[in-house]
């Protein structure tokens, strides 16, 4: 649509006054791409004096952007849509008793609302079968997008147009609703943070006047849950003779990495992939352990911009033995379908 030179004396109005490209795209009826544009085109901001106060300036478009609805609306709204993504086929659990190991089971990355439903419900559907001892949420739980230093610091306001992060924490609690109800009563229990969590601090850091809203311990309701939780980011838990950390390290020998800084047996996830490395033990008895556990989100997120990727679902089930050593049976979940305990699982019924 050609621009005509009131139109842009309008457009320079509004970006004066402080109005977002959203608001002035309703107000002249055109698209947010085309005012983008149009901004950039005719030198608009350049031409006008910045607001002194952004910080304010953010908050009030942060307040204005809240949803109307209220809390009872959207858990109603959001569990209609989910009310049969997650049904399992309810069988008689496996008695775990008389054995002489522990059994936990490892997550990692869900990312929360971009969970893969189909994986996740091939693992809600063994979790039905088997009375795990211990279950190990290993970071990046939620995705926290609505408050991604990501977005807000490029401005994508578009990107994060309809996101709320009420909406995230019903599906968020929803999803630990399902877990819970297939764990025992005295399951040990525990949650870390990634650093997706932990973009929560950063938003807090940058608008401190929000310090207590968005937490994850606190809308998952973590504690009332029974999870041990480990706020702290690269924070490194040990169990028996494996050091469990969300990951820290990125790189092609990532893996190696982690074993070589730690220098003991270590299990991490944050790479969306399944990786299993052996090294030198300085003892020559047992071989050093390293393990990355798959993702149970999305294999293509946004970020990756259809670019070819080793992400790949999967979980990691881990049995560990009276004298703290262990061993680690790493699953990869293909379509939906895996194998556990000589049974297939198969997350699209």
């Amino acid at each position: 649509m050609r621009w005509e030179q009131e139109d842009i004396n309008i457009l320079r109005v509004y970006r004066r006054d402080g109005l977002t490209i959203s608001d002035i795209a309703q107000k002249m009826g055109r698209s947010y791409d085309s005012i983008k544009h149009a901004i950039a085109r005719y030198n608009i901001d350049s031409l006008l004096i910045k607001k002194p106060n952004k910080v304010v300036d953010e908050l009030q478009e942060i307040a204005n952007a809240i949803s109307e609805e209220t809390m009872e609306d959207t858990i109603e709204r959001i569990k209609s849509i989910y009310s049969t993504k997650w049904q399992t086929t309810k069988e008689r659990k496996t008695s775990n008793k008389k054995k002489n190991f522990k059994a936990y089971l490892i997550v990692a990355d869900t990312h929360v609302p971009h969970q893969n439903d189909i994986a996740v419900k091939a693992v809600l559907n063994m979790m039905e079968n088997y009375a795990f001892d211990g279950f190990v949420v290993l970071g990046d739980y939620m995705n926290m997008t609505p408050i991604s230093h990501w977005l807000h610091d490029k401005n994508q306001r578009k990107s994060l147009e309809g996101m709320r992060m009420k909406e995230d924490y019903v599906i968020g609690n929803m999803l630990l609703d399902e877990f819970d109800k297939r764990l025992p009563k005295k399951c040990d229990k525990r949650f870390f943070f990634g650093n997706h969590e932990l973009w929560h601090e950063e938003f807090v850091e940058k608008y401190p006047m929000l310090d207590g809203l968005f937490n994850p311990t606190i809308e998952l309701k973590l504690k009332e849950r029974g999870y041990k939780v480990y706020e702290d980011l690269n924070h490194i838990e040990r169990i028996g003779r494996l050091s469990l950390t969300h990951g820290m390290y990125h790189n092609k020998h990532f893996l190696t990495k982690h074993i070589d800084e730690f220098k003991t047996n270590v299990l991490v996830g944050h790479l969306h992939t399944s990786r299993l490395r052996l090294e030198n033990s300085p003892a020559k008895e047992v071989a050093i352990f390293g393990a990355s556990v798959g993702c149970l989100c999305d294999l293509n997120p946004a970020y990756n911009r259809n670019k070819p990727n080793k992400t790949s679902h999967g979980f990691a089930v881990v049995y560990f033995y009276d004298n703290g050593y262990f061993d680690v049976d790493l699953k990869r979940i293909v379509k939906g379908k895996f194998v556990f305990n000589n049974k297939l699982y198969d997350g699209n019924k």
